[in-house]
């Protein structure tokens, strides 16, 4: 439940320098490179695509020539589809293979030759870079774009690519993770729990090891591509220059016409031990997003809730080897930062963070100060809506009681002409395949709007033929028949979703709410 994610420092090294006629030479071939229509798929497989586990794609999956794609559920694709075997997905394998050809092409100068080197370390400016036979990085791996956006960056290998554990990437200088390329003669394996950047052509297979991110895309040529509880996000399509002057974005603005959910929040009883209470969340996108996470507890009070967690404790986590953020009263740490958010908590006892976190998947974990308990309100708000990411989803655990002691999940779309498409889960029954101890056995869901009206309700997410069959498409149809999930596309404003147990049972669950994005054009 604790995903983790890098704390990225950067190790410097000299830096490689190369003749100038070379660099010009660099800068006109790799920019003539592209995936074609490849660039829309987070996966792309050969003869197979293999996922185990709850792994998280953003962008489409597909496989090609082959026509097998399996463990979607219990994966689930973000703003994409599964393509096996269809036109899509045999023009991106087409596309795939023609610029495998075109960056195996590009020249790598002598003094770029990286054999028998570890990536781990090394902090690499743009240009294309050689390894004769396998690469391995068993640390921390640096792109440094020298303040150019739109460098790119080429790692020819002649045979594997093998990362470990320990290993990560990091962008830095306007580094972009859609100009970075991995061009592997062979196979590919990332490492469990490696944070990985980039976009990986393999010549035969990709294997992620369980826990692995990636921000880029895994495609093979010939082969296969394996997951194990992962998340993989697809950075996004390549920005073409158009002649067109286009409005600078008025910082912390959403783009005329565009909604998306700017806060996430749940309400929750928080217990101890394996009871606290904990909110994932998603950000999606190919670039970092500012956000604040708030855990409030004795202000609730102040709005008639009884029974309030009176002085909760909030930590962080992320991907890979990110480094835990912990605080436990807000003026602690950060008080300058959290304030000039302009939404610090009212009362000195509650939580907040602010944190820039990278694309990846996060977890906030509430507790009571000296193990107490009680009602308590987690949430996250994006700082910056005019950037090229998003959070893109909430699921919170924790113990769903009755009355007042349910789990309520709110959200607000941004306030624009637009709706947005969102799906709504509530998880019970599949928790105990993953060792959860007393999950609730039968959970129900509510969508309210701001007034309270009751807008859609779900028990068993199969119920609705139509609703069930909007659910499949987006790839998050729940694992158990008797969990429940609801799909709507909703103007803006504020909603709250009600999870609760059927006839008053009482358990642990998950409420999850997921951003799709506007709904296709008619």
């Amino acid at each position: 439940m604790h995903p983790r994610i890098n704390s990225l420092r950067p190790r410097l090294v000299p830096a490689l320098f190369l003749a100038c006629a070379v660099v010009a030479i660099f800068v006109v071939k790799a920019k003539a490179q592209s995936l074609g229509s490849a660039e829309t798929f987070g996966v792309l497989g050969a003869t197979t695509v293999t996922n185990t586990g709850a792994s998280q794609i953003t962008g489409n999956v597909g496989v090609a020539p082959g026509s097998a794609i399996t463990g979607f559920p219990p994966g689930v694709i973000f703003n994409g589809a599964i393509h096996a075997n269809d036109g899509t997905a045999n023009q991106a394998h087409a596309d795939l293979a023609t610029a495998y050809v075109q960056f195996a092409g590009l020249v790598s100068p002598p003094a770029n030759n990286l054999s028998g080197t570890d990536l781990g370390g090394l902090t690499l400016t743009p240009g294309v870079y050689r390894f004769n036979t396998e690469a391995t990085n068993g640390g921390i791996l640096t792109f440094d774009a020298q303040g150019d956006p739109n460098a790119r960056f080429v790692i020819q290998i002649g045979t594997t690519l093998i990362t470990t554990g320990a290993s990560s990437v990091l962008l830095i200088n306007q580094a972009d993770a859609r100009n970075v390329y991995f061009l592997v003669g062979s196979a590919a394996t990332l490492g469990s729990g490696s944070s990985f950047i980039g976009n990986i052509m393999a010549g035969t297979s990709v294997t992620c090891v369980g826990g692995t991110t990636v921000t880029g895309r895994l495609l093979a040529v010939t082969a296969a591509v394996t997951l194990d509880t992962n998340m993989v996000t697809y950075p996004g399509l390549t920005v073409t220059p158009t002649p067109t002057p286009v409005p600078t974005p008025t910082p912390g603005v959403t783009p005329p016409g565009i909604s998306q959910i700017i806060n996430i929040s749940t309400r929750m009883l928080v217990q101890t031990v394996d009871n606290v209470g904990i909110g994932g969340f998603i950000i999606t996108g190919s670039v970092p997003k500012p956000v604040i996470i708030r855990a409030i507890g004795p202000t609730l009070a102040q709005h008639g809730v009884v029974g309030v967690l009176a002085d909760p404790k909030l930590e962080l986590h992320g991907p890979g080897a990110f480094a835990t953020v912990t605080n436990n009263d807000w003026r602690d740490t950060q008080q300058t930062a959290i304030q000039a958010t302009g939404i610090a908590p009212t009362n000195d006892l509650e939580s907040a963070i602010v944190a820039t976190l990278s694309p990846g998947a996060y977890t906030a974990i509430v507790s009571g100060n000296g193990n107490t308990s009680g009602i308590a309100l987690v949430e996250v708000y994006d700082l910056d809506q005019s950037l090229d990411s998003k959070l893109a989803n909430i699921s919170t655990r924790a113990l769903v009681g009755t009355n007042e002691n349910i789990i309520i999940a709110g959200f607000l779309i941004s306030n624009r002409t637009a709706s947005d498409r969102i799906v709504a889960r509530g998880i019970g029954p599949s928790l105990t395949a993953g060792g959860v101890p007393d999950a609730l056995a039968d959970p129900t869901l509510e969508l309210h709007d701001s007034n309270g009206t009751l807008l859609i309700a779900n028990n068993d997410w199969q119920d609705n033929t139509l609703q069930a069959a909007e659910i499949i498409a987006t790839g998050l149809a729940p694992s158990d028949n008797r969990e429940a999930a609801l799909a709507a596309t909703l103007p803006p404003g504020l909603y709250t979703a009600l999870l609760s147990g059927v006839a008053g049972t009482t358990g642990i669950g998950v409420a999850e709410i997921y951003d799709l994005g506007p709904p296709p054009a008619p």
